[in-house]
């Protein structure tokens, strides 16, 4: 599936709320420091997410959306009109930055913001659960799993977008280091409780227990996605606009005839010499097609029910 930059895609009852989500940022101390860079990137969004609009085509297709709707890593706010069993939408982003604007468009939607790792919301608060492209981010995705499938009721669906393994190999072949992904195999394992030490964790925590309550895969499959750009900077900053520059900063490697290691940060201005990045742009070109430059996702598609 190919595409070009700049293709669009396209409740009123009370929240069971607890009682910390008043306070915004209930988030772990690993994930604070990429808080800020999401809020960011919020006004800008739109101009960035391509990828995200054609993962969330290909996410709503078939998918069993209904009741109260809790939309993990929402950012600037999807539209689920097409779901005519939807009764509210909940958004649930780390970054309030996200959430101001996702409320300027949606004014209907109910806004969380909080970690997924520690969801500000009762038991079985929820019906359905859609997420796209921001469980990636997670530092801990058994404890993900295990807080959505707390708030959710049995029998819940829960459709996810996950950037895999594989992913960015072009950021590579350019000297860039980009993070590591999971694999298929290793986000299944993870959502479904195989490895139970974080799920016990979250389930002995909370007021009654929980282990029936587990994650089923109905469907899971990895597709490739290419999108292209015109040239090499906005390559990297349609990492940097959808405000994953924190978490996927890429640090370079030393090319081939390079004697020295630059550092560049795609949320900072210090980047590396003008001889390096020279280097770089004339690499790029070598992999340019017809339609730009490419830059390869690997997306894993789950589709889960809660038993």
């Amino acid at each position: 599936m190919t595409v070009k930059p700049g293709v669009a895609v396209m409740g009123d009852s009370a929240v069971p709320l607890q009682a910390s989500s008043q306070v915004c940022g209930q988030a772990s101390s690993q994930a604070l420091p990429h808080i800020e860079c999401f809020s960011k990137a919020a006004k800008h969004y739109k101009q960035h997410d391509v990828l995200q609009r054609l993962t969330a085509i290909r996410l709503q297709k078939n998918a069993n959306l209904s009741g109260r709707l809790l939309d993990v890593g929402a950012g600037p706010g999807t539209c689920f009109a097409a779901f005519s069993d939807i009764k509210q939408v909940i958004a649930l982003d780390i970054a309030q930055g996200m959430l101001e604007t996702l409320s300027a468009r949606f004014k209907d939607y109910h806004t969380v913001c909080c970690d997924v790792q520690r969801i500000t919301l009762d038991d079985d608060a929820v019906d359905s659960l859609y997420s796209n492209l921001a469980l990636q981010w997670c530092t801990d995705l058994p404890r993900a799993a295990a807080e959505l499938a707390r708030v959710s009721v049995r029998g819940a669906e829960c459709h996810l977008s996950i950037v895999a393994a594989g992913s960015l190999p072009e950021l590579e072949a350019l000297g860039f280091r980009t993070n590591s992904f999971m694999s298929l195999a290793e986000i299944i394992k993870a959502v479904t409780g195989i490895n139970q030490t974080e799920n016990d964790r979250v389930k002995q925590s909370q007021s009654h227990d929980l282990t029936a309550k587990t994650w089923q895969v109905l469907d899971a499959s990895i597709e490739q996605t290419q999108v292209y750009f015109n040239d090499l900077r906005s390559m990297l900053y349609s990492i940097k606009g959808v405000g994953a520059s924190a978490q996927s900063k890429l640090a370079s490697h030393t090319l081939p005839g390079e004697t020295t290691r630059a550092d560049l940060l795609l949320n900072s201005t210090a980047v590396m010499s003008k001889s390096q990045w020279q280097r770089r742009l004339k690499l790029a070109e070598t992999m340019r097609t017809e339609q730009g430059l490419p830059l390869t996702y690997q997306i894993a598609y789950l589709r889960l029910k809660l038993a």
